[in-house]
C-alpha cells in the first residue's frame, strides 16, 4: 500500500466526535474519555490535493478537551501507536493540534520549512519592489543552523555579487566558500556575532533562534527575512530598529490559487524521500539539484508578505 500525507484534525463539538456507539456522546465525561483512550475511533476520508492522494481524520479531541492538555497527549500517545496502520509517512496538524506537535510522532510538516524551501521566489518578490537589481545588492547570511545556511547558500551564491556570512562557527563552510569562489570568483566575507560596525545589507536572511545584536548592523531600509524567530525577538528587534523591514511569513500560491503552507509542506514530504532525509537529518550540498527538482515541479509564486501579521509587501 503506498504512503500517503495525513490532515489531522479536532472534532468540532460532541456531535462530531467519531464514536461507533452514538450513546456514548451522552455518558459522563470521564466514561467517555476512558472508552475513548481504549478504542480510538477516528474518523478518516480520502481527499486529493495537487494530485497527491492523502487522509482526512479527525481525532475524537473535541475543541474543548484542548484545556486540558494532559487528556489530548494521552489521545495523541494512543493516536501514535495507531498511525502506522493508515500508512502515513506525512502529518499536518490543524491549527488547534499545532501547540502539540512535539507530542506526535513522524514528520511534522510546518510553514517554516516549506518557505525557506522556496527562498529564491521570496528574494524574487522582494526584488521587485527595490529600486536596486539583483546584481547591485548585498546580502547578509545570519547562521544558527549549519544545514540551513549551507541550503540557503546554495540557492542564491551563483545569482548575486556580494555576501556576507555571520557565524560562530567558519570551519563548518571554510569548503563551501572556497568551492563558490573557485565556481563563480564570489568571495564570501565571514564575521561573527561580535561585530561592531556596518554591514552593507539590502537582504538579510536570518537562519538563527538565539539573541544577538548584529541587526544594529545593518543599512537603514534593508530587509530581513526571518521565519524562524520568536515573536518577542522580532518585537525587540523592530523596537530598536524601526527603520528595517523584517519579513516574518509570506503568502505562496500555486497555479495561482492560494496554498495551505503546512498542506503544501507535507505534500512535498511524502511525495520525495530526499526532502524526508533532509527534514530528518539535515542539509548536504549534494542534495541541491535532486531538491530543486521536486521544488521545480510546482509552479509557485510568493504572494503578500508580512511583518508580525500586518502587510508589508
Amino acid at each position: 500500500m503506498y504512503k500517503k500525507f495525513a490532515v489531522l484534525r479536532c472534532a468540532g463539538d460532541i456531535h462530531d466526535l467519531p464514536l461507533s456507539n452514538p450513546l456514548m456522546r451522552y455518558m459522563p465525561k470521564n466514561i467517555r474519555r476512558g472508552h475513548i483512550l481504549k478504542r480510538l475511533p477516528v474518523s478518516a476520508t480520502k481527499v486529493q490535493h495537487l494530485d497527491h492522494t492523502g487522509l482526512d481524520i479527525t481525532l475524537p479531541i473535541m475543541e474543548e478537551d484542548l484545556l486540558n492538555p494532559d487528556y489530548v497527549k494521552e489521545v495523541i500517545n494512543e493516536w501514535n501507536q495507531k498511525a502506522m496502520l493508515y500508512n502515513v509517512n506525512a502529518t499536518i496538524l490543524s491549527k488547534e493540534l499545532r501547540p502539540f506537535s512535539e507530542d506526535f510522532n513522524g514528520l511534522i510538516a510546518n510553514k517554516t520549512n516549506v518557505q525557506f524551501l522556496y527562498m529564491n521566489a521570496v528574494i524574487e518578490k522582494i526584488i521587485k519592489r527595490s529600486h536596486k537589481e539583483l546584481k547591485d545588492m548585498n546580502f547578509v547570511l545570519i547562521d544558527g543552523d549549519n544545514s540551513r545556511t549551507t541550503y540557503i547558500m546554495n540557492q542564491i551564491y551563483d545569482h548575486i555579487n556580494n555576501l556576507t556570512l555571520i557565524t560562530s562557527e567558519p570551519d563548518q563552510f571554510e569548503e563551501s566558500i572556497e568551492a563558490i569562489y573557485e565556481e563563480t570568483g564570489l568571495a564570501v566575507w565571514v564575521t561573527n556575532y561580535n561585530i561592531n560596525q556596518k554591514i552593507p545589507g539590502d537582504i538579510i536572511i536570518n537562519c538563527s533562534r538565539d539573541q544577538n545584536k548584529v541587526f544594529y548592523c545593518f543599512d537603514e531600509g534593508s530587509y530581513m527575512i526571518d521565519f524562524i524567530s520568536s515573536d518577542d525577538k522580532i518585537k525587540n528587534i523592530l523596537i530598536k530598529r524601526s527603520d528595517i523591514r523584517i519579513i516574518t511569513e509570506v503568502d505562496m500560491h500555486i497555479e495561482d490559487r492560494p496554498m495551505n503552507k503546512e498542506l503544501f509542506h507535507g505534500i512535498l514530504l511524502n511525495e520525495n524521500r530526499i526532502l524526508r532525509s533532509m527534514y530528518m537529518y539535515g542539509y548536504r550540498s549534494t542534495m541541491f539539484e535532486k531538491v530543486q527538482q521536486i521544488l521545480g515541479k510546482y509552479q509557485v509564486e510568493i504572494g503578500k508578505m508580512y511583518q508580525r501579521g500586518e502587510t508589508i509587501i
